[in-house]
C-alpha cells in the first residue's frame, strides 16, 4: 500500500539548535512549528483515520522551496536548508500524524530539493510506501 499527498507551505528544517542561556537549546527555525503542523494535517487528512503503519516504509519526498531573489545555483537549490534536516521534520510530522507508528520505520528516503514554480507552489510532495518484511 502507498499513500501520496501534497503539503502546502514553506518547508522548514529541523535539527539546528541555538543556545538561549541557562543550558537551554531551541530550534533555530522559527517556521518549523507551522511546517510540521502543515505536514501533520495533510498526512492525517490523506490517511483518513486508519491504523498507523507499523512495518518498514520507503518515503519519496520532493521539497519545493521558494526561490530567493538571487542564488548561486540556477537549477537546484544546492544550499541551505540541508536536505537531511528537511527529512527529519517530515519524518517526525508523519509520526505525529499517526500515519506511521514511528519514523524509525522509514528504511529508505528518496529526497529532492527543487525550486517551486508557477505550476507547483512551495511545499512538499510525499509518497509513503509500505515494504514487505518477509524472509526468503
Amino acid at each position: 500500500m502507498s499513500l501520496t499527498f501534497f503539503v502546502h507551505g514553506t518547508p522548514a528544517p529541523q535539527g539546528s539548535k541555538r543556545h538561549v542561556g541557562g543550558g537551554r537549546l531551541v530550534e533555530s527555525s522559527k517556521t518549523l512549528p507551522a511546517w510540521r503542523t502543515a505536514v501533520t494535517d495533510a498526512a492525517r487528512a490523506a490517511w483518513q483515520g486508519r491504523a498507523p503503519i507499523d512495518t518498514p516504509v520507503a518515503v519519496a519526498l520532493t521539497i519545493y522551496l521558494p526561490r530567493p531573489k538571487r542564488s548561486r545555483f540556477k537549477v537546484y537549490p544546492a544550499g541551505p536548508p540541508d536536505t537531511d534536516k528537511l527529512q527529519r521534520a517530515v519524518g517526525d510530522a508523519l509520526t505525529d500524524s499517526g500515519v506511521i507508528r514511528d519514523d524509525a520505520r522509514i528504511v529508505h528516503w528518496d529526497a529532492w530539493k527543487i525550486w517551486h514554480s508557477e505550476a507547483v507552489p512551495p511545499g512538499a510532495h510525499i509518497t509513503i510506501t509500505e515494504l514487505e518484511d518477509t524472509q526468503c
